[in-house]
């Protein structure tokens, strides 16, 4: 039996993504590039007393070629500076029509500054009696531009970078805030924190939440890994619920997963418990969940915030697996469908295809019966997660390792159930009850 191919697609220690980028295209302006994020500081000011909330950004960037440089924020950029100097920003279409913001200035291969202002409304609820305010980061993967260029600017998924949040609670001298996050949090000064995010977090990894002192129930205690590690693991909780059962339930799914799949990748672990019913999402290391959905979302931290998706097109891998999973690994000779086009979407997506949990898991349990003499898929997934955690993965690499494992060539296979022209029946299109969608006014409420 082969091992996996050695070498990611990524070069691990610089995090140097721009070949998973996007093609780079042509606007009315000028040539519009793809550009290689090095560090992003974002200072958010959340002003207790205006009750606004404002961001002050600073991001390194790389460019390898001339052009007009793209990244992505959905709220208004002002006072915008490039190497220092005035510039404008403004939102274009990608040829697909996807929307993007484009630099007013084509800079020249290397290294850049660009600095902007804005604000943001998105997820957040000031409180007047309590002079507080809450505030969450949350993402998600089904919907379009729902990571984290809601709430500042940032690089499209292909994209790993180091980042630091300061965050104020102005209007106060002393900040009566709590903050669940699952980057490393210091406190440095009455009314201010800082957090730093780990260098291999995507767009869709980081998770920020923060509310009034005491609002939530709150549970912190010590998984010890696998792998000799001391994991602190954080659950917390609205008045209606008791987190203690968050625990005992976060340590059996801990248990499964480390003996499938190998050791916790990530420093921590932390977990808010939303309305029954609801699903949830996931970041790394970390999940807003209903209790039936948490070993759900815990699978996300090996398969999607572990290793993560360089494009919406890849998305499909890690709902097929978690989906997967929750139908009990089955394994069958055929799938369910005679084929779709479930990978073949624009190269410039970035949501995950709805079908991946129906025809996603089909084609994996069919995967696990071509797999069978080689160890079946389960063996590949524990290999391949070691072996590339905290990289970016496409569907072609997908497909490279599985063959490579196994020495069957799925060429066909992928042309027809992943990569067809064959749309599945309608029905198959609904979304997992693990994902279900949230009204704006519903993610105010979980706040």
């Amino acid at each position: 039996m082969k091992a996996f191919i050695l070498g990611a697609l990524i070069s691990v220690p610089a995090f140097a993504n721009l070949h998973l980028a996007p093609p780079d295209f042509e606007t009315i302006q000028g040539r519009a590039v793809f550009v290689d994020f090095k560090a992003a500081t974002y200072d958010i000011t959340y002003d207790l007393r205006k009750r606004q909330t404002q961001v002050k950004s600073r991001i390194t960037f790389e460019a390898t070629s001339g052009g007009r440089p793209l990244f992505d924020l959905i709220p208004g950029p002002q006072n915008a500076l490039l190497n220092g100097r005035p510039v404008g920003i403004r939102e274009i279409a990608a040829p697909d029509g996807a929307l993007l913001r484009q630099v007013d200035e084509a800079v020249a291969p290397g290294t850049h500054t660009l600095e902007l202002t804005n604000s943001f409304s998105e997820n957040v609820r000031y409180s007047f009696l309590s002079r507080g305010v809450s505030s969450a980061f949350w993402i998600r993967d089904l919907k379009y531009r729902k990571f984290l260029e809601q709430y500042v600017p940032s690089n499209l998924e292909f994209d790993q970078y180091p980042v630091t949040m300061n965050v104020t609670f102005a209007g106060v001298s002393e900040a009566r805030q709590d903050i669940y996050t699952n980057g490393t949090l210091t406190r440095t000064s009455p009314n201010q924190y800082q957090i730093t995010f780990p260098s291999f977090y995507t767009a869709s990894a980081h998770y920020f939440h923060t509310t009034p002192k005491g609002r939530k129930k709150r549970l912190d205690f010590i998984y010890r890994s696998i792998g000799g590690r001391d994991i602190p693991v954080t659950v917390y909780t609205s008045w209606w619920s008791r987190p203690g059962k968050f625990k005992q339930e976060a340590l059996k799914i801990f248990a499964e997963l480390e003996a499938d799949y190998g050791p916790w990748a990530h420093d921590s672990f932390i977990a808010y418990e939303t309305l029954p019913g609801t699903g949830g999402m996931e970041h790394a290391g970390a999940t807003q969940t209903s209790f039936g959905a948490l070993d759900h979302e815990m699978l996300h931290s090996y398969f999607a915030k572990g290793i993560f998706p360089a494009n919406g097109n890849a998305g499909w891998i890690d709902e097929a697996i978690a989906s997967w999973r929750d139908y009990g690994y089955q394994r069958k000779p055929l799938p369910g469908y005679g084929g779709s086009d479930l990978g073949l979407g624009s190269p410039y997506q970035r949501n995950t295809d709805s079908r991946a949990y129906a025809l996603g898991r089909e084609f994996l349990a069919y995967l696990d019966y071509r797999l069978q003499d080689a160890g079946g898929l389960k063996a590949f997934l524990r290999g391949y997660f070691q072996t590339y955690k905290h990289t970016l993965i496409t569907q072609e690499h997908f497909k490279n390792n599985l063959e490579f494992f196994s020495g069957l060539d799925l060429t066909e296979d992928f042309r027809t159930y992943i990569w067809g022209e064959n749309r599945d029946i309608p029905s198959r299109s609904a979304p997992s009850p693990h994902h279900r969608g949230f009204t704006r006014a519903e993610l105010l409420e979980l706040l």
